[in-house]
């Protein structure tokens, strides 16, 4: 029977996208409470203490890549750029929580529609990027047609950003409060922006290996 310190890149990987899934998940459930306004700010520490278990798992799959070598079919160098670009997708997640622990204000209720759907779509990229992931150890084709899928819900993403900027920036009534409402729209983007970049990354690995 296999002990913890024997477990495999893939199981490694694995329970790393489980943790980062379940407080990503977690924290569109908490948006969705702050948009209707019964937000308790101590939740948001379910999605920081998510990140802290991510990175104690990133530490065991770094130490089994370059301990074991077990990287194979990719190159050790490709197997830590990937889970340090996934990391920071973590990270840019807990900071919004972080973020929201401090915002002062209720948000606009004219933005409120489409600040939900860019936390919806942040929320799906990260499924999106996860199946990516997976997939990246057992079929190149579906995995590049998932990271395609990526980048066109980035491009809407995107419509949305601006529209909500758009928006925001009209406002009059608080310099502080239109300020941080659109440093709180650009947080969620840069999720969303940072996961293309990932896709980009996964993109060329498939084109750097032969055909899987």
């Amino acid at each position: 029977m296999k002990s913890k310190s024997e477990k495999s890149i893939d199981e490694i990987a694995k329970e790393y996208n489980s943790e980062f899934l379940k407080g990503a998940k977690r924290l569109n459930e908490l948006m969705k409470d702050f948009l209707e306004n019964k937000l308790d700010k101590s939740d948001l520490d379910d999605v920081i203490d998510a990140e802290r278990r991510c990175d104690r798992i990133k530490e065991k799959y770094i130490q089994v890549l370059f301990q074991d070598k077990r990287a194979l079919p990719f190159l050790v160098e490709d197997r830590y750029k990937i889970i340090t670009l996934v990391d920071e997708a973590l990270g840019k997640v807990e900071f919004i929580a972080r973020f929201l622990k401090i915002y002062p204000f209720d948000l606009y209720e004219d933005i409120s529609g489409d600040f939900k759907k860019m936390c919806d779509t942040c929320s799906v990229l990260i499924e999106i990027l996860i199946d990516s992931l997976e997939l990246m150890e057992i079929n190149f084709d579906k995995a590049y047609e998932k990271t395609v899928e990526i980048e066109n819900l980035r491009r809407e993403a995107r419509k949305v950003r601006y529209k909500l900027l758009g928006v925001i920036y009209k406002k009059t009534d608080d310099p502080i409060r239109v300020l941080l409402t659109s440093k709180l729209v650009n947080n969620v983007y840069n999720i969303i922006a940072w996961i293309e970049d990932i896709a980009d990354y996964l993109r060329g690995l498939i084109i750097k290996y032969p055909t899987r």
